[in-house]
């Protein structure tokens, strides 16, 4: 690196006060001078006007009295004046005398006239003038010696301020060997400067630098302490964060995004998706508690099993579904008697709940083609459910080839319907059960295909899950939504599944938007309860994000996934949408009847108002008011409609 040059400040004192010497010197100098040489040259012109004056009167004498000899007389004698050049009496009639001295032409140069009038004695007559040329040899004189004596008194002035100028370097010297020291210098090591013990204000700057030294030391020590506690914690936060996104909270095994990620990976693959058959009724008769506990002793069960085989990779999808990825593909009969030896080892575990046996069985789909794995082993178990088979393997022969060109069938529609804007979102309103007025609308994605037809989410939401189509759709509803509501005085609901929650592009389009429209006071996100909703650290940062920018937040389907209350708890959530599931058949089920009025006083004492969603009769309507529900929306009131000019039924 090229070394910057260093300007001495003593250098710079040291010329600033030269240039304004030499000015203020040069300045007074010349003006001295100028009057000097007026003075000098003024006293010589008096001095031979005087001269004039004083011989002018014995001149006119002589002259009037005609005696030529006399004034020839006084001639010689003022010639004899060694500043008297030349002297010339005239009168009118005659020149009566004109004399040059021998000096004349070596001093004519710079002389000047005298002239005098003379007049005739005792009158003011004038009868002739004097004419004296004065030599300027005595103004030259005095010029030269004073030009002498202020060079002289300028070489005095010159030393001492050389002198000077030495002892201001002296004064300052200091400063510079500070500043030499200070650029060896490094917070690891100090320098002692080495003029503390000085009186004067160099002394003051050299001790505080020696105390800024021993600060900045001691802070530059706690700011490295800081920083390795910090990457220490950014690394260990990164590492979490990593292991949250792709792992399942519940069994810490990895989930659907990290199969995703391996399958890309990894390049010939065979995939086997297991899924635990009825596990809802084992929910329900046993309690969300023991079903979590079931599928932790599960996933273990799982790995012991499998643990010999290290081309196996076991994937935790959500709930009761999980995912076994071949990192290298077996032999085809090798791969359909793992399936089968697992299905037949599952079937022999017992699980125990105070003296209750609970067994379980499983069914699987499976895929060994390499492309579209995933959708293929997902087509293959839903046959094998629906043929009620336990193992099923995804292969053209079968039908299940229809179902997996339907699939991409819909692909296509869903690209075609982004393409050409046809994802639309319907609008149905929630009405408030004490004044029966709308106030809120839940915004509902619709695909409207080429003939018009308005196509319901729940055939196309899992496809576009599966083709990652799905952010996209998820993007469109809230600009679409947004825009809808941004003049309007209504509150308006949108869904967001946990998988928008974890995608932080996702996440920053929406807090994009919702401040580019400016709803965030309006509008209500409603995350679905079943969908891995246990990832607490991850939705509790979005929704806290969320209410800072004034949002709020809905759990959806609340009552049908796991630990439901525990979440009300964990989740500082402003609603509750109560499960259809519930609600349909609210007016004969007296269980369900129990469940809601338990969980409509629990909401209550955490100031968290309820929706009943699903309500398709009067007398459902009725019973979710008389169980004391906030809010209510379905059919026999409102059906989604593309604008919200709604009549209540």
């Amino acid at each position: 690196m090229k070394r910057r040059k260093i300007n001495s400040l003593s250098t710079k004192i040291v010329f600033l006060i030269a240039l304004v010497s030499l000015f203020i010197t040069f300045i007074v100098f010349s003006v001295f001078e100028k009057i000097n040489r007026e003075a000098f040259h003024q006293i010589e012109i008096e001095k031979a006007d005087i001269i004039a004056k004083t011989i002018e009167p014995l001149i006119a004498l002589n002259i009037y009295l005609d005696m030529q000899e006399n004034v020839n007389q006084i001639v010689l004698q003022l010639i004899e004046n060694p500043n008297i050049l030349s002297v010339k009496i005239q009168t009118p009639d005659k020149v009566v005398n004109e004399t040059i001295s021998k000096r004349y032409k070596e001093n004519v140069d710079g002389s000047f006239v005298v002239e005098n009038i003379i007049f005739r004695p005792n009158s003011k007559q004038e009868i002739g003038t004097l004419s004296l040329v004065y030599s300027n040899k005595r103004y030259k004189e005095l010029i030269s010696k004073h030009t002498n004596l202020t060079l002289i008194l300028l070489s005095g002035l010159g030393i001492i301020f050389i002198f000077f100028s030495l002892y201001i370097k002296k004064l300052l010297s200091p400063l510079r060997a500070i500043s030499k020291l200070l650029k060896e210098y490094s917070p690891e090591q100090n320098i002692e400067i080495p003029f503390a013990s000085q009186n004067n204000e160099i002394g003051l700057i050299s001790s505080t630098l020696n105390d800024m030294q021993q600060k900045i030391s001691e802070y530059a020590k706690r700011q490295k302490d800081i920083n390795h506690y910090l990457e220490e914690k950014v690394t260990e936060k990164t590492s979490q964060l990593r292991h949250q996104l792709y792992s399942n909270s519940l069994t810490n095994l990895p989930n659907r995004l990290s199969l995703l990620k391996d399958i890309a990976f990894f390049n010939d693959t065979a995939l086997l998706i297991i899924n635990i058959d009825d596990f809802k009724e084992i929910n329900d008769f046993f309690g969300h508690f023991v079903g979590d506990t079931i599928l932790i002793k599960f996933s273990s069960r799982l790995m012991v099993m499998l643990e010999q085989d290290k081309n196996i990779v076991v994937h935790h999808l959500f709930g009761d579904e999980f995912a076994l990825l071949f990192t290298q593909k077996p032999p085809l009969q090798d791969f359909i008697k793992i399936a089968q030896k697992l299905i037949s080892d599952i079937e022999k575990i017992i699980f125990f709940h105070e003296n209750n046996e609970i067994g379980i069985r499983v069914t699987i789909g499976g895929a060994y083609q390499v492309d579209g794995g995933l959708e293929k082993a997902d087509i293959a178990l839903k046959s094998a459910k629906k043929h009620q088979k336990s193992f099923l393997l995804y292969d053209e022969k079968l039908h299940i080839e229809e179902q997996y060109k339907e699939n991409m069938e819909w692909v296509k529609k869903l690209k075609k319907a982004i393409d050409q804007d046809k994802i639309v979102p319907f609008f149905q309103p929630i009405f408030d059960n004490s004044t029966d007025k709308i106030v809120s609308y839940e915004c509902l994605i619709r695909l409207i295909d080429s003939n018009n037809n308005i196509i319901s989410p729940s055939l196309f939401l899992n496809i576009a899950k599966k083709s990652r189509l799905y952010s996209i759709l998820t993007k469109i509803m809230i600009e679409k939504s947004c825009s809808y509501f941004e003049h309007l005085d209504y509150d308006f609901s949108v869904n967001l599944s946990v998988e928008d929650i974890l995608d932080k592009d996702i996440v920053d389009y929406i807090k994009s938007k919702i401040k580019i429209h400016n709803v965030e006071n309006k509008i209500i996100f409603e995350i679905l309860e079943s969908e891995g909703i246990e990832n607490y650290e991850e939705v509790s940062i979005f929704i806290q994000e969320m209410k800072e920018l004034g949002c709020r937040i809905a759990i959806d389907d609340f009552g049908s996934g796991y630990s439901n209350f525990e979440h009300l708890l964990k989740l500082n959530i402003d609603y509750i949408k109560i499960d259809g599931t519930l609600i349909k058949n609210l007016d004969k089920d007296k269980n369900a009847q129990i469940i809601v009025e338990i969980i409509v006083d629990f909401a209550k004492r955490l100031n968290i108002l309820t929706v009943a969603e699903f309500v398709h009769s009067r007398e459902i309507f009725e019973k979710v008011k008389e169980l004391h529900v906030d809010r209510t929306q379905g059919f026999f009131l409102a059906e989604p409609q593309q604008n919200i000019d709604f009549e209540v039924k």
